[in-house]
């Protein structure tokens, strides 16, 4: 893989303040990424200019530059300007660094949320309930979210797992942060049809999983044998539960919702061991390696998987994407198709 460099891209203003807003998400992004290699450049009336900041990304090893233009609209400025001013750069500095231009950030659909959430204040003066039967509360929910999702491409087969993902935590952000491998839900889908056990890293994901079609769900966390290990090998008990297990996991399917290090020492069990479930669905949550071990999993190419990249996630989340996949399973009406 090629070694990245970011550049965000902005008109420039006279009013210093208004680029100080620019190199304020600059530092956010570099500490969120732990990176350096992203850069800010103006067009015009600020410093520094575009050709400068495609100099830093190039001399500080970047042989891509991935463009992000700070622009509302797909005008000139995001079509033809900004393409040819980065082209000129990259000639100049080296003609061999390739270039990737992304859309606008006002093109991105979760714009329409921002506008939403600001305006709703000022237009919506009095909350209106609506008057549902209770079995009709998730059915007009789902309405809300096929609403929501409109803009956005999503491929039919991973789309009831987003809209479940999103139904249950009430947050957008999943559409793009979710990750499916290939064929990550057919291989999911047929591991439960054939009555696969499902093992989880802690009780709470155990407890919330869907068991009515009688399949086996499974947590060592509290089994003593997993205690003593983690005591005498100084690891985490969600980390001996993993290694406890051993080639159980094979073609199993494994749900880690908690702990990076359960993740951490699945991915050493796949790639050293030649464990291989059937799917992994990882969503630990957390500011230590819970982002890099997700990103570790993408990387595997081993295993189907389903996974959310950032800090986000949680049991929650992980229950959500395997109960809408036992759902598929189990309760379409042609149960040789995965549809919604």
């Amino acid at each position: 893989m090629k070694k990245r460099g970011v550049l965000l891209v902005a008109h420039g203003s006279r009013r210093d303040e208004a680029n100080r807003e620019l190199f304020a998400h600059l530092e956010r992004l570099r500490a969120y990424f732990g990176t350096t290699l992203i850069e800010a450049g103006f067009m015009e009336l600020a410093s520094p200019s575009i050709e400068d900041a495609v100099g830093r990304l190039i001399e500080g090893g970047a042989e891509e530059v991935v463009v992000l233009p700070f622009f509302l609209f797909r005008g000139m400025h995001t079509t033809e300007d900004v393409p040819g001013l980065v082209k000129k750069a990259v000639e100049r500095y080296n003609p061999c660094v390739s270039v990737r231009l992304l859309e606008p950030v006002g093109a991105h659909p979760l714009v329409f949320d921002i506008l939403r959430e600001e305006l709703y204040p000022e237009l919506v003066q009095a909350p209106v309930l609506k008057e549902l039967k209770p079995q009709m509360i998730e059915e007009e929910s789902m309405k809300t979210i096929e609403r929501c999702l409109e803009g956005w491409h999503i491929p039919e087969e991973v789309r009831p797992v987003v809209k479940r993902v999103i139904h249950t935590t009430g947050d957008f952000q999943y559409i793009k942060s979710l990750v499916f491998s290939p064929d990550a839900v057919r291989s999911g889908v047929d591991a439960l049809r054939g009555g696969t056990t499902i093992y989880t890293d802690v009780t709470m994901v155990r407890s919330g999983i869907n068991q009515r079609y009688g399949h086996s769900v499974v947590c060592m966390l509290n089994d003593e044998g997993v205690k003593e290990l983690a005591e005498r090998e100084g690891i985490t008990r969600a980390s001996a539960s993993m290694r406890s297990l051993s080639e159980r996991l094979n073609r199993s399917v494994v749900v880690i919702g908690n702990a990076p290090t359960a993740l951490l020492t699945l991915l050493e069990m796949i790639n050293h061991q030649g464990i291989r479930p059937s799917l992994v669905v990882a969503t630990p949550v957390g500011f230590v390696n819970a982002r890099e071990a997700k990103l570790m999993l993408e990387t595997t190419g081993s295993v189907p998987y389903i996974t959310n990249r950032g800090f986000k996630g949680g049991s929650t989340v992980a229950v959500a994407i395997v109960n809408a996949l036992i759902k598929l399973a189990f309760e379409n009406k042609n149960p040789k198709e995965v549809r919604i």
